[in-house]
This record gives structure tokens, C-alpha cells and sequence, in this order.
């Protein structure tokens, strides 16, 4: 990842959180016309975009260090809290899949981190 696992997951989360946000503006606008658009509704849609925000604030709370297994060792301590985020959003599934994905994420990193680190080696 050229721009280190935090910068990148900090850009997913913040452009998923514009995007949803963005939708939330489209289903307003469809409103207005009487149309239609499939997926989420603007509540859902917000509640995914907060959720989001969620995810980067916490990728935001981990100091950017000279470390990079420190950083990554961060990183991935944040996968169980998300993971038990997931759990409690037992009204919201769109909402409990922004955290599972986030966990989802955060372990893929992990993983082609430890595989460059392999090929290093």
C-alpha cells in the first residue's frame, strides 16, 4: 500500500462516508420528482455515513508513528471493537455491515501487509 494502511483506510471510510452522504442529497432531489432510486433510504444512508465517520475516528485516534508494525498492531487491535460494534447494531443491518466491513478491511490489510513483509524478506 503506497500510502501506508492507516492513510489508506482513513481515505475508504471518508470516501464512503461523502458517497453515502451524497446519496442521501440524490434521494432528496428523487424525492422532489417523485422517482425512485434502489437501496438504502436517506436514514439508513446517514446511518451508514455516521458509521463511517465512527470508523475514521477511530483510525484517527491511533498516532501515526515512525513504527509501521506498531501502527499495524494498532490498527488491527480495532478489529474486535469493531466486530462487537457489528454485533450491537442488531436494528440497523446496513449499519452492523459498515462495522463488519471496517473489521473485514482492517484484516485484509493486515494480510498483504504480512505478505509484502514476507516478500522482503
Amino acid at each position: 500500500m503506497p500510502a501506508g494502511p492507516r492513510a489508506y483506510l482513513l481515505d475508504r471510510f471518508r470516501s464512503d462516508a461523502a458517497a453515502l452522504r451524497q446519496r442521501v442529497d440524490a434521494l432528496h432531489a428523487a424525492a422532489r420528482t417523485s422517482s425512485a432510486l434502489p437501496g438504502p433510504d436517506a436514514p439508513t444512508s446517514m446511518g451508514m455515513a455516521a458509521a463511517c465517520d465512527d470508523v475514521v475516528a477511530m483510525l484517527e485516534s491511533i498516532p501515526d508513528g515512525p513504527d509501521p508494525a506498531a501502527l499495524l498492531s494498532s490498527i488491527a487491535a480495532l478489529s474486535p471493537l469493531l466486530d462487537a460494534r457489528a454485533k450491537r447494531e442488531v436494528a440497523s443491518p446496513a449499519v452492523r455491515a459498515v462495522y463488519a466491513g471496517a473489521a473485514t478491511r482492517i484484516r485484509e490489510v493486515q494480510q498483504v501487509e504480512a505478505t509484502a513483509r514476507n516478500l522482503l524478506a
